[in-house]
């Protein structure tokens, strides 16, 4: 009788890199920090980006039901989906929920614009072989 686990650990790195060969688009996921005071210009909170993770990555919307929501007085559509980064880049173990994702996908859909996303939640498993964040798809509607 063979060890599932040692099999599946021994596997690990092929298994990470066949997960990795899919990731062809590229993103950015960034923390955005406001500050209390007002930014002359637009009398907004100025914002600080710090960037968390840049590299590859896979993108797959996770349904086609979008919902509009009222946000600031703005219509905005929302639809969820999940984001896919290696589980071992650097980086990648310090995503949290708020960050924001800008993902290009221009490998394989060259019309397609940027895709811009916020991370609604973490993942972590024993045998991960990608890092699947659930992210929130918000664009202006």
């Amino acid at each position: 009788m063979t060890d599932l686990g040692a099999d599946l650990q021994a596997a690990l790195p092929d298994l990470r890199a066949a997960a990795e060969s899919k990731m062809v688009d590229s993103c950015t996921i960034v923390e955005v920090t406001t500050s209390g005071d007002p930014d002359p210009a637009t009398s907004l909170p100025a914002e600080t980006r710090t960037t968390i993770y840049a590299g590859k990555c896979e993108y797959r919307a996770a349904d086609t039901q979008a919902r509009s929501v009222d946000s600031g007085g703005r219509q905005l559509v929302q639809q969820g989906a999940t984001l896919k980064i290696p589980v071992d880049a650097p980086g990648s173990a310090s995503v949290r929920v708020g960050h924001v994702a800008t993902i290009s996908l221009a490998t394989n859909d060259p019309t397609a614009s940027p895709v811009v996303v916020t991370v609604s939640g973490t993942h972590q498993q024993t045998y991960a072989t990608a890092r699947r964040l659930p992210v929130e798809v918000t664009s202006s509607g």
